[in-house]
């Protein structure tokens, strides 16, 4: 994938954790929004978090 792709995903989901903040919001909804595989969202929720540019809150 290129370069520019996976930072437009990762911004977009990004994005979308802020804009739903301060609500809590499942891997799911993230997904959702951004219409981007909830396998991505996954992997991108973990760069941001290892980022700490967000913080997981909840856990299934």
């Amino acid at each position: 994938m290129p370069k520019n792709k996976k930072m437009n995903a990762k911004q977009k989901i990004f994005n979308a954790i802020k804009e739903t903040s301060p609500k809590d919001s499942s891997i799911q909804e993230i997904a959702d929004i951004t219409k981007i595989s909830r396998e991505t969202v996954s992997k991108y929720v973990g760069i941001l978090e290892a980022e700490n540019k967000i913080k997981l809150t909840r856990e299934v």
